[in-house]
């Protein structure tokens, strides 16, 4: 089994084909053969045996402002692990690189959107309930800024001493 960490600028057309079919496998609904929801991310994380893609994050590195706060995030995108593959820990483990990463590069949070949260509450994640404002996009159109409290879905981890408040979460962009 091979790890890789790689910046999306220089995925080639195999591995994005790779990408875009686990991650199909993964998510009936995501757009067919794109290896994105809504905008690129920064960076993945890949799991490969042999010449088969098991597993995928994505990553989006940004800032973000909770409650008058500015913190640097990591933001977790499209975690799958193909069926064959599931149980073996390798979403855990590319959890606990990125949380690695993100120590050694001033991160003060990993954030996601989940609605399974079991992964992630046994991966140190806490599930919040902050009122949200982020930029809404689809089909590479603007629509506009929704504002809502997001009550089941968004889970953080901290990375340092930083605190995480009740208040408003602005997204500064589009949500993952």
């Amino acid at each position: 089994m091979k790890f890789q960490r790689l910046p999306e600028f220089e995925i080639d057309e195999a591995t994005e084909n790779a990408i875009a079919g686990l991650l199909g496998e993964c998510f009936p609904e995501y757009p067919q053969g794109r290896t994105y929801y809504k905008q690129l991310p920064d960076f993945r994380f890949l799991c490969w045996e042999n010449d088969a893609l098991i597993a995928h994050m994505a990553v989006e590195h940004r800032m973000i402002n909770n409650d008058g706060q500015a913190f640097r995030i990591f933001g977790v995108v499209d975690l799958c692990v193909a069926e064959a593959f599931q149980h073996r820990r390798l979403a855990s483990r590319m959890l606990s690189e990125l949380a690695l990463l993100g120590l050694r590069h001033r991160v003060d949070f990993l954030l996601l959107m989940a609605k399974d949260h079991g992964l992630y509450l046994s991966n140190g994640f806490q599930l919040v309930t902050n009122t949200c404002q982020w930029l809404m996009i689809s089909e590479y159109r603007t629509l506009g800024i929704a504002h809502r409290r997001v009550k089941s879905s968004l889970m953080v981890k901290a990375l340092g001493k930083k605190e995480w408040r009740p208040g408003l979460v602005d997204f500064l962009g589009y949500v993952f």
